[in-house]
């Protein structure tokens, strides 16, 4: 079965309900975004969450001191900015690497990253917009492609699709946010419940 990660959550109700269903990561934009949440609200949000489920902060280009007062408060972070392998050697496996995926060539950069982080994702890309779009990329990049890291799949996902997205064998799992959504940041109760469905069957 896939791995989980929900993200965008900003809603002690959601975040709850995340977890009652089964998610292993929860994301949390702290970012620019109608998703962004502040780190007091955020250390509000992550603190009922067993040590079973992992939290990420989201973060675009933060700054090393941004990011190292994140890392006391969750247990991951993403990166889905231009950061280097450099910056986001620092962190380790505790590091997700996120990459907005435009055509075939972009999954070239993902290697750079291999001894950098402990994960990649990939995003699909809209101009202007780091993440959260709610669109897809071709999936058919993917086909004949392996990844050195555990690698999730983000970009329009929802229980419509997740069916096709799930029999991509070299993904370790998926990222929502969007898909599961009533409004930016505002969690759907039944779709988070039809999805995690899906994943079950």
């Amino acid at each position: 079965m896939p791995r989980i990660k929900v993200c965008g959550l900003t809603r002690a109700e959601d975040v709850e309900l995340a977890v009652n269903l089964g998610a292993d990561f929860l994301g949390f934009v702290l970012a620019p975004s109608p998703r962004s949440v502040e780190v007091s609200q955020l250390e509000a949000l992550v603190a009922p969450v067993p040590a079973s489920v992992l939290t990420v902060g989201v973060v675009v280009n933060a700054q090393r001191e941004q990011v190292d007062r994140l890392l006391e408060v969750v247990d991951r972070v993403q990166f889905h900015g231009h950061e280097t392998p450099d910056f986001c050697a620092r962190y380790g496996r505790r590091g997700i690497k996120a990459f907005r995926i435009r055509a075939v060539e972009d999954l070239n950069s993902l290697e750079a990253y291999a001894q950098t982080v402990g994960a990649f994702l990939l995003d699909s890309f809209k101009e202007g917009v780091a993440g959260g779009t709610g669109q897809t990329f071709p999936w058919g990049y993917l086909r004949e492609r392996s990844f050195s890291r555990p690698t999730f799949l983000a970009g329009g996902l929802n229980s419509s699709n997740l069916r096709q997205a799930v029999q991509l064998p070299q993904l370790e799992g998926v990222d929502v946010s969007s898909g599961l959504e009533k409004a930016p940041g505002v969690k759907d109760a039944d779709l988070m419940k039809q999805f995690f469905a899906v994943v079950r069957e």
